[in-house]
C-alpha cells in the first residue's frame, strides 16, 4: 500500500466532506420521484467505516463528528446523538483496524453487520431512554438490513472514487518476540 501524499489526504477530505453533504440535501429536497416513506440505508455511516478501514487518515474524528452533527442538525434529528454513534463505531474501527486489514471480505462485511447492529440498538436504547421517539421495529430491521446488503457496493464505490483498498502486506505481531 503506497503512502498517500498530504495533497491527496486533504483532496479526499473535500471529496468525503462534499459527497456527505450532497447527500443530506438528497435527503432535505422537498420534490422526490420515490414513493413516501421510504427507508434508506446508511451511505454516509457505511462510506466512513469503510474508508477507517482502508485508509483513516482521510477521516479524521473531528471530521466524522462534523459531517454526522450536521447531519443531525440538518435532518432533525436528536441533536449530537448520530454523531455520537457514528464517531464511537469508526473509532472502534479504527482501534481494531489491523484485526479487519486481515480479514477475508466476507469477515469485514459481517463485523460491519455487527456493528451496525450494535449501533441501532444503542441509538434505539438511548431514545427509549430520554422518552423520544423512535422508528418502529420493522423499521429499524429494514434499514438495516439494506444497509448490511449495501455495503459491498458502497466499498466498491469508495474503491473506485478514493483510489483506495485494503493493505496486501500483513499488519499483525507476533505474540511473542523472536528468540
Amino acid at each position: 500500500m503506497k503512502r498517500a501524499t498530504p495533497m491527496q489526504i486533504v483532496g479526499n477530505r473535500a471529496l468525503f466532506l462534499s459527497l456527505s453533504m450532497l447527500g443530506i440535501l438528497f435527503l432535505l429536497l422537498p420534490i422526490s420521484m420515490l414513493p413516501k416513506g421510504i427507508i434508506w440505508p446508511e451511505i454516509t455511516f457505511l462510506a466512513a467505516m469503510a474508508l477507517v478501514i482502508r485508509n483513516p487518515k482521510y477521516v479524521p474524528f473531528w471530521l466524522l463528528g462534523f459531517v454526522f452533527l450536521a447531519s443531525d442538525f440538518l435532518l432533525a434529528q436528536p441533536l449530537g446523538l448520530g454523531a455520537f454513534i457514528a464517531v464511537l463505531a469508526c473509532e472502534y474501527l479504527r482501534r481494531n483496524r489491523s484485526a479487519f486489514l486481515e480479514m477475508l471480505f466476507f469477515g469485514e462485511w459481517f463485523g460491519i453487520a455487527v456493528i451496525l447492529f450494535i449501533a441501532g440498538i444503542l441509538r434505539r436504547l438511548l431514545l427509549a431512554i430520554t422518552l423520544a421517539e423512535t422508528v418502529p421495529w420493522w423499521a429499524f430491521g429494514m434499514q438495516l438490513g439494506l444497509s448490511i446488503l449495501c455495503y459491498p457496493f458502497v466499498v466498491g464505490v469508495i474503491s473506485v472514487l478514493f483510489r483506495v483498498s485494503k493493505a496486501q502486506e500483513t499488519v499483525s505481531h507476533p505474540v511473542r518476540p523472536a528468540t
